[in-house]
């Protein structure tokens, strides 16, 4: 059987585990997948499927790693490019926040 969806996390995570065990737990996970399609047990557009929305879970999740805690990043599609908001104070920018002092990115 294939692993679950990847705890999406905003700021880094799901709140114990770094990004490398995020890493090595998704390639645990495309790892098992990949295994149960050549066993048979999935239909190629269901792990096409999966390989999507984990894959971009995951990217979702690394991305956010480099942010200050709250911070959050998203695509506009009609400017191309990402933007940065922090929900809790409303801020939004184009410019990657900066880290306060004394805080990890």
């Amino acid at each position: 059987g294939g692993v679950g969806a990847l705890p999406g996390g905003e700021g880094g995570g799901d709140g114990g585990e770094d990004g490398a065990g995020q890493v090595l737990r998704a390639l645990h996970g495309f790892e098992t997948r990949r295994e149960d399609w050549e066993a048979g047990a999935l239909q190629s557009p269901y792990l096409w499927s999966l390989l999507h929305r984990d894959g971009a879970q995951l990217l979702h999740t690394l991305e956010a790693l480099h942010l200050p805690p709250g911070w959050t990043r998203a695509w506009d599609v009609s400017s191309r490019g990402y933007y940065y908001a922090h929900p809790a104070s409303g801020a939004a920018q184009w410019d990657p926040p900066a880290a306060k002092e004394g805080e990890e990115a």
